[in-house]
């Protein structure tokens, strides 16, 4: 299995799939920050509006 990186961790979470923690590890702490901050996300704001997260971010300063 290929090394987690934070865009295959976020492909694998929309798809409905798991990521274990031994995968996480892999990971950078930016790349972790980043993943926990879009899992927050989701659970105040649904899944559904992810796309609504990438278009905030990308107007961010």
């Amino acid at each position: 299995m290929a090394e987690l990186t934070y865009a295959n961790a976020i492909v694998k979470l929309e798809a409905g799939n798991s990521i274990n923690l031994l995968d996480m590890k892999n990971l950078s702490y930016a790349d972790l920050d980043k993943l926990f901050e879009d899992i927050k996300f989701w659970k105040i704001h649904g899944k559904d509006d992810f796309n609504l997260r990438i278009r905030y971010q990308k107007n961010d300063p």
